[in-house]
């Protein structure tokens, strides 16, 4: 008897699973149809009623809670705890549409090919540059501006551009990223590691395979958090850029003008600056020495 109850009680386990990995499937299907018969972003996320969210992790914008802790900031989606500026963004923008938040991790260095392939239909703090926007769109309303920072054992001298590539200093660079980018310009001497995240560089600087590491001004204040006798600075001259998102271009505005008065909302209203703090006070990074975000 016992031995056919466990039997029935693995039949029913695999019937679940086919049945749950059925309507992946089929929803998967549907976005697909939905996509080769021309609809739109907003028709297609509006009609399937589920957003997807493409996240390249990348502290403050997209990062998991491996404690899986209530903190403020914390957002739920399927067994994983998230947070983050794009995250909380996301979230709102899910609720305002009466759809599902789903979350697809990616990298910077595949955003745009994720974008153009209907991997996800938008992703936070993609820099833009003059190639990719002939490549996707950009909403052009920034949630805030952003500056490139080098972080950096303490007694470093990191304060301009000019020293950094004297030094010729081995950095390590998110790949894909306007850091990547304006590091090579700026200081065509420093030598350059890629990491594919901030956890990997975070890594390599603390097992000194690199002498320092770049990441936006936000994303280094976080990371200084979590090392002692680390130092953050933004080299002169400053390098500042609008953090905003990509999407698809398309000829229906709709996907896009919802995005761009929601950014508006998110910045002015100080949404952006709030999440910011949760992502800090989550980091044990002390908000109050915390510069606040430009906005434009």
């Amino acid at each position: 008897m016992r031995e056919q109850s466990i039997g029935m009680g693995r039949r029913t386990l695999a019937a679940g699973t086919a049945i749950a990995a059925a309507a992946v499937a089929l929803a998967s299907g549907a976005r697909r149809a939905a996509a080769e018969q021309g609809k739109s972003t907003w028709e297609v996320v509006t009609g399937t009623k589920k957003l997807r969210l493409g996240a390249a992790i990348s502290e403050p914008f997209a990062f998991k809670d491996l404690e899986n802790s209530d903190k403020p900031g914390a957002v739920k989606v399927g067994n994983d705890t998230w947070r983050g500026v794009s995250v909380n963004c996301a979230k709102e923008l899910a609720e305002a549409l009466g759809t599902e938040l789903e979350i697809v991790e990616t990298t910077y260095g595949n955003a745009v090919i994720g974008l153009q392939t209907d991997k996800f239909d938008l992703i936070f703090a993609l820099d833009g540059t003059v190639k990719r926007a002939a490549a996707v769109d950009f909403v052009p309303q920034p949630l805030f501006m952003y500056g490139t920072a080098i972080l950096a054992h303490a007694g470093t001298d990191i304060a301009t551009w000019q020293v950094i590539n004297d030094k010729k200093l081995k950095i390590g660079v998110p790949v894909g990223t306007t850091m990547e980018s304006e590091i090579t310009r700026r200081a065509p001497g420093a030598e350059l590691t890629r990491f594919q995240n901030i956890n990997e560089m975070i890594a390599a600087f603390q097992s000194n395979r690199v002498q320092a590491i770049s990441s936006s001004l936000t994303g280094m204040t976080l990371a200084s958090g979590r090392m002692p006798n680390t130092i953050v600075a933004m080299p002169s001259p400053p390098a500042l850029f609008p953090a905003t998102a990509a999407i698809r271009n398309e000829i229906d505005p709709r996907w896009r003008n919802f995005l761009t008065t929601s950014f508006g909302y998110f910045a002015y209203s100080g949404f952006v600056q709030k999440q910011l703090d949760y992502a800090y006070a989550f980091r044990g990074v002390d908000i109050t020495k915390v510069q606040p975000v430009v906005i434009r």
